[in-house]
This record gives C-alpha cells, structure tokens and sequence, in this order.
C-alpha cells in the first residue's frame, strides 16, 4: 500500500510544469519572467494599468493554441477576444518594453533600467520558455500576429529574420518605414493606418490625373494595406478595430487547412498581391474605388487587399466624412467608448441569433443597404432604415450601411465592428 502511494504521489509531481529558473529570468529585463499568467477573470479596464509585466494568455478551452497574437495593451481594446475567437494564445506588452524589442525612444522609462537595448530575439525566448512551463510546445513554432504601435515595421522585419516563415501578419507602422524593408512586404502582409490627412493635395493629385493614366492598369506591387481614418476622433481605437480584422482576413487565408504537431514548425500559405484586391489609396470619397487586382485602373495610389470581403471593408473604413451611420446591432467607434461599439467594449454576440440592423442618415437616399464586408445582408427603401432577423456566423464581422441615391451613387458610412461568438 505504501509503495502504491508514492507512486502515485510521484505520479503528481512529474505532471508539474516546470518553473522558471532564476539563470533563465536573469537573462531577461525586468518584467518578462517567471511568466505572467492572465485569465478572464480580470477586468480589461484594471489589467490595461499594468505597464511592468509582460502576460500570457491561453484561451479557455483550447488543447493546443494555433498561432501567438503579440498586442500593445496602452492603447487596446481586450485582445482576449481575439485570442478566444482565433484560438491563438495572446502576449500582452505594455508600451514600456518596446524599448526591450529594439526601439529606442528617450521618453520610453525602460531606458532607466540600465539594461542593454533589446530585440525581438527576446519575444521568441519567451515563448520557448512559455512552451515549457504551461506545457504548451507548439508556442515555440506557431505563426504570429502583432500589432506593437507604429515602430511595427522594424520590429516586424527583425523577428521575420529571427525566424524566418513564422510571422504571419502585422498591423500598424508609419507608411513609409515598410518600404525600407522590401523582402518582408513581398512576403509578409502588413498594414498602416493613421488619423491625419493632407486630403487638398491628395485631391489635386486625383483631380490631375489624365485619361490615359486613369485607364493604365495599376495593381499593388506588394503586401501593404493603407488606410486613413479620415477624422476619426482618438483615431488610435479605431485603427486597433481595423488591424484587428485586417489580422483576422489574413489568418484565414493563410493558416494551413491541417495543423501539424504540436511544436512542429506551421507551413503558412502564401499570398500574392495580384491574386488578392486593390483599393486607391489617395481617393478622398464616401465611395472609394476597389477592383480585383487584374482590374485595377487608374488608381493613384493602389493598396493591397487580401480579398473581396476585406476590399468592401476598408473602403468603409477609408471613406470621407459620410452623413450615414450604422446604429444597430453595433455602432462604429466614436469617442467615449461603452458597450455598443463593440470589439472590446463587450459588444459580441450568439452566433445564428436574429438581430435587428439600423441606420441614421443626414442624406438623400433612394435606399438603404446592410453588409458584412462584400455581403449584403438586407436593403430598407424607407426610413426608418432597419431590416430584421439578421444572422451572423462565428467570426469578426466588418459591419456598415450603404446609402444608394435616386441616381445610382453609393456611399459608405464607416464600419462597426462585432464578433460573433
């Protein structure tokens, strides 16, 4: 009997995770190990005040992650959504360890700390060091998503070179640092968006543009998404909403169909601009100008799309100043914040449920269409705009109104966006 229980009480012990040692967290800054485990039990609005600790999150319910999401949690809604929905374990990093990844900025506090600048070799270490304690291998070989603020694209670049093949896309850089780094966007898709626009210059280049050059066809060169939030107030909220379901089109178009192993190294599937869609950059309208990329004419400033969902997406995103808002079941963001603008402010809901879609317009419409990116969902002829009994599926939904006029124009309001769960 006795040697019966030691045996099961070794039995207990072996199944322990390992700890981090203390050679490992020495080899670390401050604030990266033993690992930081976050749950759902934490407010998101508590947890955003942690600013010295990196954490890791392993959606409930889930055997084995299928990618890493590395987001900023300064300036985020709960990424925690996005991890459930995309079954991807989530890294927090609070704004400070930018300067651990490789980013210098004297107004950055860690420089204080005396340690050497840093890398993006640190991010991989954690996760080889996290895969051993939560026993989860296949953290040190998943593909990975970011969004780390508007230095991405080197921290991007560097953690590509470190290794090379695994990351899958990013989200937010200032738009001219991605071409510095021309063999990552060949490969890579990545995006920029910002709330600041010389739009009179960029209408007196539209409006320069000869016939010629409006009929010469001109396809995205490369793997760079660029938007405009067009006066979005707090354009940094709405930018997180727009990288997060550029993010999530990119995932579904290149994670593999079957995952291998845990810990083996993930086959992405690659993408290539002139299969995907465009959009003109530099048109300034409620109804800015997409096309399959073989179509693409006369575009000033052609931008990589992934798909058509995607395309109909960012030109809601990117359009100027419309008269028409999305009021229901979610509505766009607008300062403030709560609870109906969703994706981060609790705004999810059942998959397959009826939901009542609503519209408020300043304009002249002839008719009022509902989408989800290239989908259309329902049409309202007659105020009040608002059909009934819309489903949604699983997933990130882009969600926005089309007002149609008596003369055929179409105008976008901006989107909304809404996870269904």
């Amino acid at each position: 009997m006795r040697n019966r229980a030691y045996f099961f009480m070794a039995m207990i012990v072996v199944s322990v995770a390992p700890r981090t040692s203390a050679a490992e967290e020495k080899a670390f800054p401050p604030g990266w190990l033993p690992i930081q485990r976050l749950d759902d039990a934490t407010p998101y609005a508590d947890f955003r005040k942690v600013d010295d600790k990196i954490h890791l999150y392993l959606p409930p319910k889930v055997d084995t992650v299928r990618g890493v999401f590395v987001c900023y949690v300064f300036h985020s809604a709960d990424p925690r959504e996005l991890a459930r929905l995309w079954k991807f374990a989530l890294v927090t990093v609070p704004w400070p360890f930018e300067y651990d990844l490789g980013m210098k900025d004297r107004r950055n506090p860690r420089i204080k700390l005396g340690h050497p600048l840093g890398d993006m070799s640190f991010l991989l270490r954690y996760l080889e060091t996290a895969a051993k304690e939560t026993k989860h291998p296949e953290l040190a070989a998943v593909p990975i998503v970011g969004w780390l603020g508007q230095n991405g694209a080197g921290l991007c670049a560097d953690l590509e070179k470190r290794a090379p093949g695994r990351v899958l896309a990013w989200g937010d850089a200032w738009y001219g640092d991605w071409p510095k780094h021309p063999e990552l966007i060949a490969t890579v898709p990545v995006a920029s968006a910002w709330e600041l626009s010389d739009e009179r210059k960029r209408r007196e280049q539209r409006d320069a543009w000869t016939k010629e050059q409006k009929e010469k066809l001109t396809p995205a060169t490369d793997l760079r998404c660029y938007a405009n939030t067009f006066g979005f107030k707090h354009g940094i909220y709405s930018k997180f909403n727009f990288f997060a379901a550029y993010l999530d089109r990119c995932i579904s178009l290149r994670m593999p169909d079957e995952m291998p192993a845990a810990g083996q190294p993930v086959k992405l599937k690659p993408l290539d601009p002139s299969k995907g869609w465009v959009g003109d950059f530099n048109e300034i309208s409620e109804w800015a100008a997409i096309a399959p990329a073989k179509e693409a004419r006369g575009m000033i400033g052609p931008t990589y799309l992934p798909d058509e969902y995607f395309a109909w997406a960012w030109r809601s995103y990117h359009s100027a100043n419309p008269d028409l808002r999305i009021v229901a079941p979610v509505q766009e963001y607008r300062a403030g914040g709560g609870k109906q603008y969703g994706l981060g402010y609790g705004g999810q809901v059942t998959a397959d449920a009826p939901l009542k879609f609503a519209a408020e317009s300043k304009g002249e419409y002839a008719k009022i269409e509902f989408r989800d990116g290239n989908r259309l969902l329902g049409t309202a002829d007659k105020a009040p705009w608002q059909v009934e009994n819309v489903k949604l599926s699983r997933g990130l939904h882009v969600l926005f109104a089309v007002g149609v006029t008596a003369e055929g124009g179409s105008k976008a309001s901006r989107p909304a966006f809404l996870i269904g769960e």
